[in-house]
């Protein structure tokens, strides 16, 4: 089984326009909304590409009951924890006629530890050995930053593997639980070692030191460049197919989908490569915060290119 928690969940609302004219009235052509966070992102991405997840996390006010109504209309099981406040609000502002978009996000409630406690104690009564659990997104307000690494314990403690998908302090700490696999993307990357990443050598070098650190596999994904991924077979580049970009929102989310649903049926990181970019390369054609289509994800499935490169890793 494949558990997604969500502990930062939101609403993401695109507006599209033609230019965005600040300090004036503008007329709105098209719009949308959806639930979003990482972890939700991930489980919506499986539902479209043959996988089946279970999605936990936390939810606040009447925009929380939106995030779990929605995945439940879309036949993904659920059991988030109810918290006082609201669920945050993102908002992406698209610029047709610029071909730029500007995000807005919230930091979302301020979320009290007892919650916290509750989720720990519903997710060790589901997850068995075997199972994968990803933990994905930002930590809400007045959680430590070590969030992520206690849940990596308790999966681990399950005989479960761990996923980290996160960024900043969350990932700093959360590294340092040993996660099975984690997928920055090279910004996160950069700011995880504090130093800027200019070649996909330095990238590649850097993933192999991160899994010398305990981690079994390491992915960084880098856009239209494509991915690099680095496991026990060896490394390996994932190129996607070239693809008229709509959005790239939750393109990174949708690669981590491919990935874990690989892994999780004993398949290759390579194969996990494979699957992540189609899923990425699908997302990107859909406008604003909307994922991957299965019929887009079988179309694009055979014009991934994955390259080893073993010889680089041990050179």
């Amino acid at each position: 089984m494949i558990v997604t928690v969500t502990l930062n969940p939101a609403v993401d609302r695109v507006i599209v326009l033609c230019e965005l004219h600040l300090g004036d009235t503008n007329r709105v052509s098209d719009g949308q909304l959806d639930p979003g966070g990482k972890g939700v992102n991930v489980s919506r991405v499986l539902a479209e590409i043959g996988g089946q997840s279970f999605a936990m996390g936390f939810a606040a006010g009447s925009l929380g009951d939106f995030v779990k109504q929605t995945l439940q209309e879309d036949g993904i099981p659920v059991c988030f924890i109810r918290t006082p406040g609201q669920t945050r609000q993102n908002l992406a502002i698209v610029e047709t006629c610029k071909f730029r978009h500007t995000s807005l996000n919230e930091a979302g409630p301020a979320t009290d530890p007892v919650y916290l406690h509750r989720l720990e104690h519903e997710l060790s009564r589901r997850i068995h050995p075997g199972d994968w659990v990803v933990l994905a997104g930002s930590v809400p307000p007045h959680l430590p930053a070590t969030t992520y690494a206690e849940l990596i314990r308790l999966v681990h403690r399950a005989g479960a593997k761990a996923v980290l998908d996160s960024d900043g302090e969350p990932l700093r700490e959360g590294i340092k639980a040993k996660p099975d696999l984690v997928k920055p993307n090279r910004e996160e990357l950069q700011r995880l070692i504090g130093r800027p990443l200019t070649s996909d050598a330095q990238v590649l070098a850097t993933a192999m030191d991160l899994r010398q650190q305990g981690i079994e596999y390491v992915v960084v994904s880098m856009g239209r460049r494509g991915a690099i991924g680095v496991g026990p077979e060896g490394a390996w580049r994932a190129t996607p197919p070239a693809v008229a970009t709509v959005s790239a929102i939750g393109s990174g989310d949708s690669l981590v989908a491919g990935l874990v649903l690989a892994l999780s049926q004993g398949e290759s990181l390579a194969e996990g490569l494979r699957l992540g970019s189609a899923a990425g390369a699908a997302t990107a054609l859909r406008p604003g915060t909307r994922l991957a289509r299965a019929e887009d994800f079988q179309r694009l499935l055979p014009l991934v290119v994955v390259e080893s490169l073993a010889l680089r890793a041990t050179a």
